[in-house]
């Protein structure tokens, strides 16, 4: 059983657009994406704060923690935008690890 190509490219293009455009600046953005996905990237307090519980343990999310990190970056718009680009990394690393996972299986299977 192999993954559909396809299913790869649509992943590759929404890694690539979380940079694209936002309110909140594209570094901040790409790095909430990263540091959502488990890696490092320099962030300012609270965002990267944020960005990490968001792709390790979403549950621990505060209302407090959003209200600072709304604080931090401007606006609600640029606040969500930090959520979303962590969730986006948070998915994306997922994704790669079941697309191997499948990949695997599908060779031993042949």
């Amino acid at each position: 059983m192999a993954v559909d190509e396809s299913h790869d490219v649509l992943a590759d293009r929404l890694r690539s657009r979380v940079g694209d455009s936002g309110t909140a600046s594209e570094a901040i953005r790409e790095g909430a994406s990263t540091v959502g996905a488990g890696h490092e990237a320099e962030l300012p307090f609270p965002v990267g704060d944020l960005a990490r519980l968001v792709g390790s343990a979403s549950s621990r999310v505060t209302d407090a923690l959003v209200a600072d990190v709304r604080e931090a970056v401007g606006s609600e718009v640029a606040a969500f935008e930090v959520i979303l680009s962590a969730s986006v990394g948070a998915g994306l690393v997922r994704w790669d690890v079941a697309s191997r996972v499948i990949e695997e299986a599908g060779r031993e299977a042949s």
